[in-house]
């Protein structure tokens, strides 16, 4: 089997530390306007409701999404800051749907952990 194309192994390298975030992209992805309140997606991608928010944190960051807080809630949608973004994510999303199991060991091989995403989140929200 090929590899995957190094400008998808960059892009992920890049700006998606689980497998939670890919799949949260990957719903997001599949009805772009549709918005998500963030326990309904945490159900959806099957990760715990209290993690949810700190994925979204990072992705929102990284302009790979929209989340706003309504009464005391997170929601969110697909939405890339940009076209450039857009087509990558599209990109990342379509090689994911082919290769999934590739993708997913991409994923863990290059993970940074709980802690470092989560530092790293909010170091991103700062400098914004």
């Amino acid at each position: 089997m090929d590899p995957l194309p190094e400008e998808v192994k960059s892009f992920l390298e890049a700006n998606i530390d689980s497998v939670d975030q890919l799949e949260i992209l990957r719903v997001l992805g599949e009805d772009p306007q549709k918005e998500w309140q963030s326990d309904d997606l945490a159900r959806e991608v099957q990760t715990a409701p209290q993690t949810i928010g700190s994925h979204l944190t990072v992705l929102q960051a990284r302009g790979l999404l929209m989340v706003q807080t309504r009464d005391a809630k997170l929601y969110c949608r697909y939405g890339p800051a940009g076209s450039e973004l857009a087509e990558r994510v599209a990109r990342l999303l379509q090689v994911y749907r082919e290769r999934p199991v590739s993708m997913i060991k991409l994923v863990y091989a290059t993970a940074r952990g709980p802690l470092k995403t989560f530092a790293e989140a909010f170091r991103l929200k700062k400098e914004s």
